[in-house]
């Protein structure tokens, strides 16, 4: 009996070996992009979290002046390396090695999505999640534009 299976275990080595395909683990799909993500969330329903990469019902762009009830919150912060780095001419030492975006998915008490990609408002709404959470009830926030130093106007909200 030992010998049958040390038998097929020396047929599936040479079945992989002379395959066409290579055959790797799931694993192997993190390491094809040098791309690093970091996931904060409070939705623990896997099929809903997959659903929200793809697809979301609104951009938060659009809502300025309007009250959300969050309830839940996806927080994306991606880390990707330069393709060159920025450099110091005088001291020669890299300034910048790195690029950071990040993106926002707002969840309603309607079960509604919301998204952004606007740093300045992912930024505000960790230290709030830092400071409080999010409590069964959710919490209530008004979309903002604030001017900034530029000139520019940034998303932002307010707590309600």
């Amino acid at each position: 009996m030992e010998e049958n299976q040390e038998n097929l275990k020396n047929e599936e080595e040479v079945k992989e070996e002379t395959a066409i395909a290579t055959v790797q683990g799931f694993d192997a799909l993190s390491k094809s992009t040098n791309t690093k993500v970091d996931i904060f969330t409070n939705i623990t329903d896997k099929k809903k979290l997959f659903n929200l990469d793809g697809h979301v019902d609104t951009l938060l762009n659009d809502c300025e002046g309007e009250l959300i009830r969050v309830k839940e919150v996806l927080i994306k912060r991606y880390e990707k390396p330069l393709k060159e780095p920025i450099i110091d001419e005088e001291t020669g030492e890299v300034l910048k090695d790195k690029e950071y975006t990040m993106a926002c998915v707002l969840v309603d008490d309607a079960n509604k999505s919301y998204a952004t990609g606007s740093k300045i408002f992912t930024i505000q709404m960790m230290r709030y999640l830092q400071m409080f959470g999010v409590s069964e009830e959710g919490f209530e926030i008004k979309i903002v534009k604030t001017k900034q130093s530029s000139g520019n106007k940034a998303l932002s909200f307010e707590l309600v």
